[in-house]
């Protein structure tokens, strides 16, 4: 019988052999399956043996592996509340809770990549096209029309407008989205915006990571909905596996039944919070003063008094997330729609890939809420698309075969946009 000591749940020993069991077959297929979709297998199939302690299997393989992308899906997909989240990952505090639902792993993007048929049921947009930065129907540069959004805007204000327009039309009940913490503006959180003033308060980048997902649970909560989710290409993808997990429980029902649009913000790495502080530290100024950071091929820095400095973004990149290595996807590639800050300054380039997106784009677009632009207008848009799409790709393994953030450290080498183009991970000369 299992129990609990020093407060920590103490597995029996057909737990752990069950455990075992399945992380043996794990590593198996890893090695030998024709196709690494074929690697849910390995935790699907102990629901039909009467399932298994999931959580220890996520725990082990991922997050105290330091494989962990702190995307939060196990931590807002568990029926009965295991996990909490701390320091950018989930802590099994009630692990004695588990049910054996194994919907912790199913929604896990570092375990697996996405099942064969989630295009299918995403309903990318024809005519579909794929230039290296997943499929999508059209582009733009996009920007909001009305002046009071643009003013609090990162670059054009397009998520924004299209977000209040559903509220404001009652398209939208609510969204997931990124703020700041009390004091400090350049520390995000999560947070749930069901009114112009809260999405407004959440306008702009931050370049420190949010667990934005953490939200879903006040939404799920209070029944909020439709809901858009906002959020860097891990977000969109652990919320795409929570609304299509074959795992077909209350919670992955709920997301799939009552989330309604995705928005994904195109992340080639987040920064870590120590990363603020660095940076204040190379400008010669007080972390708390810093207003504004935007990278565009540098890093800029705006002040809460105006004055703009700006700092080398390789200078920069030493204090990326580590985490940041076991994300191939730059463009939010599962998203209903893509946006980010490059090419047209002031401008949001924007990637219309699902019908969902297309319907709420256009309907905002034909309100009067948003203006377009070709994206030939600036074609360094496109050439950015490329090149930071290929780079999160180029040369890597899923990010089950990555090495574990230990072997890394042991490595001296954590920077996770050249491990594998100018690091370790880099083909040899002689290969």
């Amino acid at each position: 019988m299992s129990t609990v000591s020093n407060g920590k749940y103490v597995k029996t020993a057909a737990e752990q052999n069950r455990l075992d069991r399945v992380i043996t077959r794990y590593r198996k297929l890893i090695e030998e399956a024709d196709s690494p979709h074929e690697w849910a297998f390995a935790w699907r199939t102990e629901i039909n043996r009467g399932g298994f302690r999931t959580v220890d299997f996520l725990m082990q393989t991922i997050v105290d592996a330091g494989k962990c992308i702190g995307c939060a899906s196990c931590v807002t997909i568990c029926p009965v509340d295991v996990f909490d989240y701390e320091d950018e990952q989930p802590i099994d505090t009630r692990t004695g809770a588990c049910v054996q639902c194994v919907l912790c792993a199913d929604v896990c993007p570092v375990l697996r990549p996405a099942d064969n048929d989630l295009p299918d049921q995403l309903g990318f947009r024809q005519p579909k096209k794929d230039e290296g930065y997943g499929s999508y129907s059209y582009g733009h540069y996009v920007r909001a029309t009305e002046p009071g959004i643009l003013s609090r805007a990162q670059d054009g204000g397009m998520v924004s407008a299209l977000l209040i327009h559903g509220m404001e039309t009652g398209t939208l009940g609510g969204a997931v989205l990124g703020d700041v913490v009390p004091g400090n503006r350049q520390i995000g959180q999560p947070r749930l915006a069901t009114d112009r003033d809260s999405v407004l308060a959440c306008a702009g980048s931050r370049y420190t990571y949010s667990p934005n997902l953490i939200a879903l649970q006040q939404a799920v909560r209070e029944n909020v909905s439709p809901l858009a989710v906002v959020g860097v290409p891990c977000q969109v993808d652990g919320t795409r596996l929570q609304q299509h997990s074959s795992i077909r429980l209350e919670l992955a029902n709920w997301y799939r039944k009552n989330i309604s649009l995705v928005i994904g913000l195109y992340c080639s790495e987040a920064f870590t919070h120590e990363s603020i502080n660095q940076l204040a530290t190379m400008i010669d100024v007080d972390p708390l003063s810093i207003e504004n950071i935007n990278i565009k091929g540098k890093v800029i820095v705006r002040l809460d008094s105006s004055e703009t400095h700006s700092v080398s973004l390789a200078k920069y990149r030493e204090f990326a997330r580590p985490a940041c290595l076991y994300c191939l996807d730059y463009g939010a590639e599962n998203a209903d729609i893509a946006a980010g800050g490059i090419g047209l300054d002031g401008w949001t380039y924007t990637l219309i890939r699902t019908e969902r997106g297309h319907r709420a784009f256009q309907a905002a677009l034909a309100d009067g809420w948003l203006e377009t632009r070709p994206l030939d207008d600036e074609p360094r848009g496109e050439m950015l698309m490329n090149k930071l799409s290929a780079q999160k790709k180029i040369n890597r393994p899923l990010p089950a075969q990555m090495p574990t953030l230990a072997e890394r450290q042991a490595l001296n080498y954590l920077d996770p946009k050249t491990f594998y183009t100018k690091g370790p991970g880099a083909p040899s000369e002689e290969s």
